[in-house]
């Protein structure tokens, strides 16, 4: 996963509408932290940069470019674990 890229939820899976999980074939997968608030974000349209920007303007004092390394991090680990595609 890149700055660049354009992450979407791999078909099959998806993130529960009031809990901080993920809805997966083999069961659950738990979210911590803000988490839930990105994988929001992810709509198969938006670059992760367009993603990091609007959550940015959302947290006040956050730094977008710590953001966006963080955010690559995450990401990238759900695209290991197969839930993202992008």
């Amino acid at each position: 996963m890149t700055p660049d890229s354009i992450p979407q939820m791999t078909p099959g899976y998806r993130l529960h509408p009031i809990q901080d999980v993920v809805l997966i074939p083999e069961g659950v997968l738990e979210l911590s932290g803000p988490s839930r608030d990105i994988l929001l974000e992810v709509d198969g349209k938006r670059t992760v940069r367009e993603i990091v920007h609007h959550l940015a303007a959302k947290y006040e004092g956050a730094d977008e470019n710590e953001m966006l390394d963080d955010v690559v991090a995450l990401l990238g680990r759900l695209a290991e674990r197969g839930v993202l595609q992008g």
